[in-house]
């Protein structure tokens, strides 16, 4: 055989090689992409699993609320007596979900009071009663002895929780705060120390608690 057919045998050969090896790597790419695929439509079907979940506890959990305050307004109007107790507003699912069955009120609908106590809190000026107060469209509670407010906020637009307030005055610089959804309901405990940079006038150790006033 003459070199150059040799040679020409030889660019086959190898051809030949470099093309199965790419066949064969294209095939494995494909195997892998496929079951990536595979893996995201289950990771797909999980989420949609996961999403339908949650809206289902969000459902239940809205329905409860609801519940809960016709349970609370229905006590209110049987005069059931309240003592200085507390429970936690609860700040962590900005949720009114816990309520004593003992006879202990621990919260109150904005339009069934006329005034609320605030006792207890270690920044003594907060303590005392407020009377509600409606202007301009707004309804708040103010100290009858200074301009100290209580009232709710819807705190997105400034960055802050959405809850209700003891400030310095309306919608001035807050104290104390109790984080909630409801601006129709007074929370009486699960008060927190409000330690905003910007917004806040941090109140003094302890949080006070509250009741309806008679």
């Amino acid at each position: 055989m003459d070199p150059l057919t040799d040679l020409k045998n030889r660019l086959k050969q190898c051809m030949a090689e470099t093309e199965k090896e790419i066949e064969d790597r294209q095939r494995s790419i494909a195997t892998q992409l496929k079951s990536v695929q595979n893996d995201r439509n289950q990771l797909g079907v999980e989420r949609r699993q996961l999403e339908d979940e949650r809206n289902s506890i969000e459902i239940q959990q809205s329905d409860l609320d609801t519940k809960l305050a016709e349970l609370s307004s229905l006590r209110m109007e049987l005069g059931v007596p309240q003592t200085k107790k507390g429970w936690c507003c609860g700040a962590k699912n900005e949720k009114l979900n816990e309520l004593d069955v003992t006879g202990t009120l621990t919260l109150a609908r904005v339009d069934a009071v006329d005034a609320i106590k605030v006792y207890g809190g270690g920044s003594e000026d907060v303590n005392g009663t407020y009377f509600k107060v409606v202007s301009g469209g707004d309804v708040y509670f103010r100290k009858s002895d200074s301009d100290k407010a209580l009232y709710y906020q819807n705190g997105a637009g400034f960055g802050l929780p959405d809850a209700w307030y003891i400030s310095d005055c309306y919608r001035g610089a807050g104290l104390y705060f109790c984080r909630s959804s409801d601006e129709r309901v007074v929370p009486f405990a699960g008060w927190e120390i409000f330690e905003d940079e910007n917004f806040g006038n941090p109140g003094i150790h302890p949080p006070p608690l509250l009741e309806v006033d008679s």
